[in-house]
């Protein structure tokens, strides 16, 4: 992955300050715009062609030029970062193997940090989540290989927030601008996380599993209750599935039964919220797509990249022997 690393390293740093200060004086998403017009281009050259009586070829070769352009957009603004080395390789250090006595370990201390970190967060300070998350992640050490943040990294509003609520995103990175977007129906609990998830892809993060991870530190390591619950929060609803699996059934229960009341709740509304807003046969046809196209650019689980955050927190977070629950340094 020379070719990758090198691109993250020396090119994208760059080229990235440059596209995100280019829209940054526009509130709304570029990306969706240069989306929009790509795919009105497409018949636009067609209906062009038949009008000036042109050569079938020469309208291919107009739509293979527009393919051509988007994609090489698409790569040299972001889309190489897929080629980079993964954290382990970066940060020098292998997967944590697992160990059934070290993860229930773990599993007391999610409880205990849900429970005590729980707040009625029905609002969020989302000037005070970017103060925090650029913050944090302006302080993360060099063979992290991430960007360092830029004062006009915002997020965007997005023309279409009901087709990705209808699809169940719940934020994305604008590739052609470097833009990060989080989803407006975001509930509170979530926002914190999302944002810190999207920045880091912003950042240069293509694995969703570390983008995951960094939001989780982040959200962590903030002074403020709520960002801090959001962090654990989140947590749970990327892994929950696959903590089941690792527990069983039965130790699952257990383990859910001692969570207090407010959580499962939040829990139970979060599922409950982007389950009305959900399109299922678009959803469906989504997932599909975006797990095709994880797998086509190195990410060999898909979508099921999501959930591996849990390996890497068991692997780099000070979790094991940590008695401060606002996991600060």
């Amino acid at each position: 992955m020379p070719f990758g690393d090198f691109y993250a390293n020396r090119i994208y740093p760059g080229v990235s300050a440059a596209l995100s200060w280019l829209g940054s004086p526009f509130g709304f998403s570029l990306t969706e715009w240069v989306v929009i017009a790509a795919v009105v281009a497409v018949p636009w050259i067609i209906v062009r062609s038949i009008v000036r009586k042109k050569p079938w070829w020469r309208c291919l070769l107009g739509e293979a030029g527009l393919l051509l352009a988007v994609i090489l957009w698409f790569y040299l603004g972001w889309g190489f970062n897929y080629l980079r080395s993964d954290v382990y390789t970066r940060l020098g250090t292998i997967p944590t193997p697992y160990e059934e006595a070290e993860f229930q370990e773990f599993m007391d201390i999610f409880a205990r940090e849900l429970n005590e970190n729980w707040c009625d967060a029905r609002d969020v300070d989302r000037e005070a989540v970017e103060r925090h998350v650029k913050a944090w992640y302006a302080e993360l050490p060099p063979e992290a290989g991430l960007c360092k943040p830029r004062a006009w990294h915002h997020p965007k509003r997005l023309a279409f927030n009901r087709l990705y609520s209808g699809v169940g995103v719940l934020g994305f990175i604008g590739p052609f601008f470097d833009e990060m977007h989080v989803n407006a129906d975001a509930l509170p609990v979530e926002y914190p996380s999302v944002f810190a998830h999207e920045y880091a892809h912003v950042l240069g993060v293509s694995s969703e599993a570390e983008a995951n991870f960094w939001a989780f530190e982040a959200c962590r390591a903030a002074e403020s209750q709520a960002m801090r619950y959001s962090a654990w929060f989140s947590l749970l609803n990327s892994t929950g599935g696959n903590i089941r699996s690792l527990l069983g059934e039965e130790a699952w229960q257990a383990w859910w039964a001692g969570l207090i009341p407010e959580v499962k709740a939040d829990v139970e509304a979060s599922q409950l919220h982007w389950m009305q807003m959900r399109w299922p046969w678009l959803s469906r046809l989504q997932h599909n797509m975006y797990n095709a196209f994880l797998r086509g650019n190195g990410i060999a689980e898909g979508t099921r990249n999501y959930g591996q955050v849990l390996r890497l927190v068991l692997s780099f977070s000070d979790l094991h022997g940590h008695e401060d629950g606002h996991g600060e340094e």
